[in-house]
């Protein structure tokens, strides 16, 4: 969904005024967007906890689409077109990312897990980053803290999160950040992306539910537009650089997604 404010017109101006009614906010059904919608486009904000700007942007859209579903509430393809909607893509190219990251599985292997892989090279760069010197630790230590990728260390399901454990004794900000988390898998040093605060509310929020995850993962897809554009255009190896890094073509990133796009895509 485009920004928009006082004075702008068009389909996106309706659609605004539908919802803000629908949240008790009396606003006239013209294509306009007048005094009292910027009105009540503050008051909502207020009443939600944002900059009251009167600006309809990213944040303000999410809310309006998905501040009345509950935490608990089952995820369902609609959501997925509410998320998709937001970023002005294709519904299908949503679920293809989903089905690729956690092969379909979802976003948590049980309740109050979520989905996790724990990247040793990453948490060796962590550690790095916070002049915490990795060789230290590296013995006893050698599945979880290493310099380069190595796919044989992964334990999967549960049990990766023995792994993280053992991280986090060693150093929990650092060990939180080199997880991947979640049905679409974004890494924890993305919080910020993500429009979080620290990688422990990051984390919070991964645990609250798959819709939840959907939130954050198009908060993260909306600060990396050239992901955005990659998913618009199709453009599968382009999207899969971007996001599953550099050595993609090792576990066919592209042509997994690009064989899920066209599943969900013919059965619209």
């Amino acid at each position: 969904m485009r920004t928009i404010r006082i004075n702008d017109r068009g389909a996106e101006v309706s659609r605004l005024k539908k919802l803000l009614n629908a949240y008790g906010y009396s606003v006239n059904d013209t294509d306009l967007f007048d005094e009292d919608t910027d009105g009540a486009v503050r008051k909502f904000q207020q009443a939600y906890g944002l900059p009251a700007d009167g600006i309809a942007g990213f944040k303000t859209w999410e809310l309006l689409l998905f501040s009345t579903k509950k935490a608990g509430d089952k995820l369902t393809y609609s959501d997925f077109i509410l998320a998709a909607s937001l970023l002005d893509e294709e519904t299908a190219c949503l679920k293809a990312v989903q089905k690729v990251e956690t092969g379909g599985r979802g976003g948590f292997f049980a309740p109050g897990k979520p989905a996790i892989l724990f990247e040793g090279h990453i948490f060796w760069r962590e550690l790095e980053k916070r002049s915490i010197n990795p060789d230290r630790y590296v013995s006893g230590n050698e599945n979880i803290l290493y310099k380069k990728w190595e796919k044989g260390h992964y334990k999967g399901g549960l049990k990766e999160y023995e792994r993280l454990e053992r991280a986090l004794l060693i150093h929990e900000e650092a060990a939180l950040c080199s997880a991947s988390w979640g049905m679409f898998q974004i890494m924890g040093f993305n919080y910020k992306q993500c429009g979080e605060n620290s990688v422990k509310t990051f984390v919070d929020a991964m645990k609250e539910s798959e819709q939840r995850q959907l939130r954050l993962m198009t908060a993260f897809l909306n600060k990396n537009p050239k992901m955005i554009d990659c998913l618009v255009k199709l453009d599968w190896k382009g999207f899969s650089a971007l996001y599953n890094g550099p050595s993609y073509a090792e576990n066919g990133y592209d042509k997994k997604l690009k064989a899920a796009y066209a599943e969900y895509s013919s059965n619209r």
